[in-house]
């Protein structure tokens, strides 16, 4: 188990046990309060009903009927067990008559605290107070109240004396009560605790194996935490996180193997022309060629091998170049059309060479396409340098744009020999020539160079070959979305 997970789960638990206690305390002392309360206003407003009839006696001098109210008083007090004195006030102007009486204050043995009440009753206050009284032997409540004449002079007191045994046991039987509820509720406390310390640890947990997961170098997981707070917003965040590691890694990744691509196919490719060259070098460095005509054609082969090698090397460095995820193109709204037409017009030499007749077609003239010029005029000039390499001596190179659903055709079509349809595929490998092509000269990586800079437009290129239709080279480029009035 997860030290978090403890910590938490003691924290909370703590936090619930330390409040139900706290609400515990607080309701046993309100009923505490509210028992003792109750029982003292009780007793105070007996004390002051007899007082008011005490009063009303002696104003009247009925001693037969408040002789019968006495009795009564005192078995109600009985009955109660309470007490019931009516004391006169030796200080007052007129105290109250001896007949009113059940209690002589000299001939009894009070505390100092009941003096205190009774001194305060005389004084026309009501007071009470509780301890544990001598006389009865028990808590006690002992209240007093003051006693008027018809003039409003204090003439006696009244004072009420209740046990507190039964007031005690019902607030020791509720604490008791308490006590158990408080028990149980901590119980409740500490599985509650148990449950929302799980559903709070559980996340960060998750996040932290997860964060581990990504260290160790996998990228591909989620949290799979979806939550609408602080642990949700962390969780979306490091499963961003790992989403751009994974991008960033699929990058470094893409970087390194176009580095190694690009050593591997350089040592591949330059072995050869290499090789050739130097053993042509080394026959000329040991004089083991004399005649002049021969020599010369062996420094025309080292020179073509040169030439070869600086083509490919040439070639090698665009694609490497294009195959780099950093590698950013010139974009501009251009016309596909005028792009071919250059490219056309920097080849008319060597169709001419060949006998080759060429013409670039369309439908619209506004063919227009966001993109790098010289990248597009790379790939119509790779595609007609192929059609020129391959195509029959007197047959012409065909250039057709067109426009349809939003979108720019740019095909080449040549018309010499044809490649199989089973190759198609193949053609924009690296260093792959078509089996009817024989070993003519070229670095292998032309359209494969194409391939790229119009997958980089957002286009696609294909092959189709035929004796009927010819070798055709078919491009489609999104059209621009810019308008044409902000073109001009």
């Amino acid at each position: 188990m997860k030290h978090i997970f403890v910590r938490v789960f003691i924290y909370f638990g703590l936090v619930i046990v330390a409040f139900t206690l706290l609400i515990g305390l607080l309701f046993t002392q309100f009923n505490q309060n509210n028992i003792v309360g109750t029982y003292r206003s009780q007793l105070t407003d007996l004390a002051k009903s007899v007082a008011d009839r005490v009063g009303k006696a002696q104003m009247t001098e009925d001693t037969k009927a408040f002789s019968d109210y006495l009795s009564a008083v005192e078995d109600f007090g009985s009955s109660r067990r309470m007490d019931i004195w009516i004391i006169s006030n030796p200080k007052a102007a007129h105290p109250l008559d001896e007949e009113f009486t059940n209690v002589v204050p000299e001939q009894m043995d009070m505390s100092d605290k009941l003096e205190e009440i009774l001194t305060s009753a005389f004084g026309g206050k009501k007071k009470n107070y509780t301890d544990h009284d001598k006389i009865y032997d028990t808590d006690m409540m002992h209240v007093a109240a003051p006693i008027y004449d018809a003039d409003k002079q204090v003439i006696g007191a009244v004072v009420v004396n209740g046990p507190m045994r039964m007031r005690s046991n019902t607030v020791t039987q509720y604490q008791k009560y308490m006590i158990l509820c408080v028990g149980l509720g901590g119980l409740i406390a500490i599985f509650l605790a148990l449950i929302f310390s799980r559903q709070l640890v559980r996340p960060i947990l998750r996040i932290d194996e997860f964060a581990g997961e990504i260290a160790a170098g996998d990228y591909m997981g989620t949290t799979g935490i979806v939550r609408r707070d602080e642990l949700g917003s962390l969780a979306d965040t490091m499963d961003e996180l790992a989403e751009q590691l994974e991008e960033a890694e699929e990058y470094r990744a893409g970087v390194e193997q176009s580095r190694r691509d690009f050593f591997s196919n350089v040592s591949h490719e330059l072995r050869t022309p290499i090789t050739v060259t130097k053993g042509y070098a080394d026959t000329l460095a040991e004089g083991f060629v004399t005649d002049p005509e021969k020599r010369d054609d062996y420094l025309r082969r080292i020179q073509e091998e040169c030439t070869t090698m600086e083509r490919l090397v040439s070639d090698l460095l665009i694609l490497s170049r294009m195959q780099n995820p950093d590698f950013e193109l010139n974009t501009e709204v251009i016309n596909l059309i005028a792009v071919a037409q250059d490219a056309m017009r920097g080849l008319r030499i060597l169709m001419k060479e060949k006998n080759l007749s060429g013409e670039v077609t369309y439908d619209d003239e506004m063919s227009l396409i966001e993109g790098d010029y010289d990248r597009i005029r790379q790939v119509f000039v790779v595609l007609m340098q192929n059609a020129i390499k391959y195509c029959d001596s007197g047959t012409s190179i065909n250039v057709n744009i067109s426009r349809k659903d939003g979108e720019i055709y740019a095909s080449v079509t040549d018309h010499g020999i044809v490649i199989p349809e089973e190759e198609w595929g193949q053609v924009f490998d690296k260093f792959y020539r078509a089996t009817t092509h024989g070993h003519r000269e070229g670095s292998g990586l032309g359209l494969v160079v194409a391939k790229n800079i119009v997958e980089r437009h957002g286009g696609t290129i294909s092959v189709t070959s035929d004796e009927e239709s010819g070798t055709v080279f078919m491009m489609i480029f999104p059209e621009t979305s810019i308008p044409i009035e902000e073109l001009e």
